[in-house]
C-alpha cells in the first residue's frame, strides 16, 4: 500500500513499492485521500493516470482508491481492509516526522518503509538492522527473515557495545536470538559494534561506507534516532536510505513467523 499525494516523495515510494512488490507479483494499492467527496471523480482521474503510466513502464499490476476523510483514519482503514502487508510512504523527513509518527503507530500489524529518496544503492541485497536491548525489538528479526528470502540478501547486525552490564546482558540476549535465527534459516550475515557515547552517528558512520538498502528500526525509536544525528553527512544519509519501520505487535501471520 502507498498512500499517494502526488509528490516526488509519493513518486519515490511508489518506486521503492514496486521493488518490494515485484518477487511476489503482488499489486500496489496506491490510496489518495480528499477532504470532500466532491473532489472524488477529479483525483480519481489523476490517479489512475499516474498508475497506468507506472503500469505500462513497469508491467506490474496497480490498485487505485480514492476515498474522502480524515487522512490518518482512512489511510489506516484503508490498509486494514486491503490486507496490506506493508505500507511504503514518501515522507519530508523531519519537519514531518510526527505527522509520520501518528499514522504508523496506528498499524500495529503493518509495517512502514519511510522513504525521500529514490532507490539510491541497490535492489535490497544489503539489510542493516541494530539491535537493542529492548525485548519487543525482536519483531524487527522476522521482517529481516523475510526480506532475505525475497531478495537473498546479505544482514549486517548492529549492537552497542554497553558499559552498562545488565544492557549489555540484553542486548546479548537478542543477539544470540537474531544469529539463531539467521544460522538456523541459512542467512548470510554479519556483526558489527558500535560505540555507545555517539550510538546514532556510529550507526550511520557505519552505513555510510555499507550502503544499505533498508534499515529497521522500531516506529518508537525511529524519530530519537534520525533527530539526534550530528554529523551533516549522516543526516544527509539519513534521507537515502529507506527506514522500516516496525511496532512491536506487528503481525507475523502475514508472512510467516517463528518461534524460540
Amino acid at each position: 500500500m502507498v498512500p499517494y499525494d502526488f509528490s516526488n516523495e509519493a513518486d519515490f515510494a511508489l518506486e521503492h513499492a514496486y521493488e518490494f512488490a515485484r518477487p511476489t507479483n503482488l499489486p500496489i494499492h496506491l490510496i489518495h485521500v480528499v477532504s470532500s467527496e466532491k473532489d472524488l471523480q477529479e483525483w480519481e482521474i489523476e490517479l489512475k493516470k499516474v498508475a497506468k503510466k507506472f503500469s505500462v513502464e513497469n508491467n506490474t499490476n496497480i490498485v487505485t482508491v480514492v476515498r474522502a476523510g480524515n487522512l490518518f483514519d482512512t489511510i489506516y482503514e484503508y490498509g486494514l481492509e486491503s490486507n496490506a502487508y506493508l505500507a511504503v510512504m514518501g515522507t519530508h523527513g523531519i519537519k514531518t516526522i510526527d505527522k509520520a509518527m501518528k499514522l504508523i503507530k496506528q498499524f500495529v500489524k503493518i509495517p512502514f518503509v519511510l522513504v525521500q529518496r529514490p532507490i539510491n544503492f541497490g535492489k535490497f541485497d544489503k539489510i542493516c538492522v541494530p539491535i537493542d536491548d529492548n525485548k519487543k525489538s525482536r519483531a524487527k528479526f522476522l521482517w529481516v527473515k523475510h526480506l532475505e528470502e525475497l531478495f537473498k540478501s546479505k544482514v549486517y547486525v548492529v549492537y552497542v557495545d554497553s558499559s552498562d552490564s545488565a544492557k549489555r546482558n540484553e542486548i546479548n540476549k537478542n543477539l544470540r536470538f537474531a544469529t539463531t535465527i539467521f544460522e538456523e534459516y541459512a542467512i548470510d550475515f554479519d556483526v558489527h559494534p558500535i560505540n555507545e557515547q555517539n550510538a546514532y552517528d556510529d550507526l550511520y558512520d557505519y552505513m555510510y561506507d555499507l550502503e544499505p538498502d533498508v534499515v529497521l528500526f522500531m516506529t518508537d525509536k525511529y524519530k530519537k534516532i534520525v533527530t539526534n544525528l550530528k554529523k551533516a553527512q549522516n543526516i544527509e544519509l539519513a534521507k537515502k536510505i529507506p527506514v522500516m519501520c516496525v511496532n512491536p505487535r506487528t503481525d507475523i501471520i502475514k508472512v510467516g513467523g517463528f518461534s524460540y
